[in-house]
């Protein structure tokens, strides 16, 4: 009887173990995704229908990438998918700040976050 005691007292204390290392370790990845996070100001430059199946944002958007805010990307364009471009105010032309979540997939933009950018426009050239 007291080597059943002693065998369940270490299943628990095992399965303890085992969950706390679990939760740890999904906290480091969680904290190291999130320090792939991105926010820049980015200039739509194009906005196109896709037909991604099983999927409900079926529009990609690319950007130029004009500054990040916050976060590491050397690419000069960037491109994202939304539901609805006319929902989220997208407009050819026009500069956002673009906040992207690090995911396993890559990264993920939240239309509902996108946001005109507060820049000072540059002169176009044109009269």
């Amino acid at each position: 009887m007291k080597a059943l005691y002693i065998s369940v007292i270490l299943l628990i204390a095992s399965l303890t173990v085992a969950q706390t290392a679990s939760a740890l370790a999904q906290a480091q990845s969680s904290s190291a995704d999130s320090l792939k996070d991105l926010v820049f100001i980015g200039t739509v430059t194009k906005i196109c229908p896709i037909g991604l199946p099983h999927s409900r944002r079926n529009w990609a958007v690319r950007t130029h990438v004009d500054r990040i805010v916050s976060g590491s990307f050397s690419g000069e364009t960037f491109t994202f998918t939304v539901h609805s471009p006319a929902q989220s105010g997208l407009r050819v032309g026009r500069a956002y700040t673009i906040k992207a979540k690090w995911t396993d997939d890559g990264y993920v933009v939240d239309e509902s976050s996108l946001r005109p950018a507060d820049l000072q426009t540059k002169p176009s050239g044109k009269p």
